[in-house]
């Protein structure tokens, strides 16, 4: 009895000469796929070995395409990965394609080197489909870092229970300043400091325009600040420079008076909101704790 391999006509021939000589073997349709994939697979095979051939005689490397990162192409050496993967089988010896195992064949050393080769190239594109979604990943961590502002759709509201304090300290124009994320080093000792970044800042009008001067000559100003917990605790602001942008911090007994009150439950990636307002003239704010 012919041997598939001879009663197939060899790679070169006409898909649909192909289609037609490999009906005339099988009518059944599970077959007739499984023969037409081993078919193409031993085309495959045949042309790798006879292009690696090829190439070792004239000291060259069996190359393939992979792309760069510009678009561009560039050259990685089957040869190479055929002599690792070599090393490899020697551990895996029994491991046979199914469909070689379902028709009965035996693997060929033709067959051995095709297989290393397949196993190479998809080694490969697994790696790169893994460096593109790291990379994916990163990107999505940049945008959306914890210590980030906030996108806000609209101003929030003040409880009710700071309206009433504000009240009755005679408080006016009050004026939504920020929310944001504390961050370890708003809450850490060695800073003690609360940082009021300017792109956070939804508004940055709140100090006047002597104020203004004060801060610019690197002084700070005395601040009255209404905490979480209800209390009022006087606090110093003071403006820092940073290349082409700014922020300002409170400073003083941020630590002690803020922070270390437990009432105040103020740890690194709690949500908080703040206000500021003025008591006769004199610049106030009020530090809501929203929550997780």
């Amino acid at each position: 009895m012919l041997s598939l391999r001879d009663r197939i006509s060899n790679a070169d021939d006409s898909f649909t000469k192909l289609l037609e000589e490999i009906r005339q073997i099988s009518t059944d349709e599970a077959e007739f796929e499984k023969l037409l994939t081993e078919r193409i697979l031993t085309g495959f095979i045949v042309r790798c070995v006879e292009s690696k051939k090829v190439a070792k005689d004239n000291g060259e490397k069996l190359g393939f395409l992979k792309t760069k990162k510009d678009g561009g192409f560039k050259l990685f050496g089957a040869a190479d990965c055929i002599h690792k993967k070599k090393r490899l089988n020697r551990k895996r010896a029994g491991k046979v394609p199914e469909f070689l195992i379902q028709s009965g064949r035996s693997l060929t050393e033709t067959e051995v080197v095709a297989s290393d080769v397949s196993s190479c190239v998809t080694s490969g594109l697994e790696k790169e489909e893994e460096e593109v979604e790291n990379r994916r990943k990163k990107k999505r961590n940049i945008i959306h870092r914890p210590e980030q502002d906030l996108e806000l759709e609209a101003e929030p509201v003040m409880a009710e229970k700071f309206k009433r304090i504000i009240n009755e300290m005679n408080g006016m124009k009050i004026m939504f300043v920020m929310q944001k994320r504390l961050t370890e080093t708003d809450v850490a000792k060695v800073n003690n400091r609360l940082s009021i970044p300017r792109k956070q800042m939804r508004n940055c009008n709140f100090v006047d325009e002597e104020e203004m001067k004060t801060l610019d000559e690197k002084k700070g100003i005395k601040v009255n600040v209404v905490t979480p917990s209800m209390e009022t605790v006087e606090l110093e602001l003071k403006k820092w420079e940073m290349g082409s942008t700014y922020t300002y911090n409170l400073i003083g007994a941020w630590i002690k008076k803020v922070v270390d009150k437990e009432a105040n439950q103020l740890q690194p990636g709690r949500l908080v909101q703040l206000w500021s307002f003025r008591q006769d003239s004199k610049l106030c704010f009020l530090l809501d704790n929203v929550g997780c």
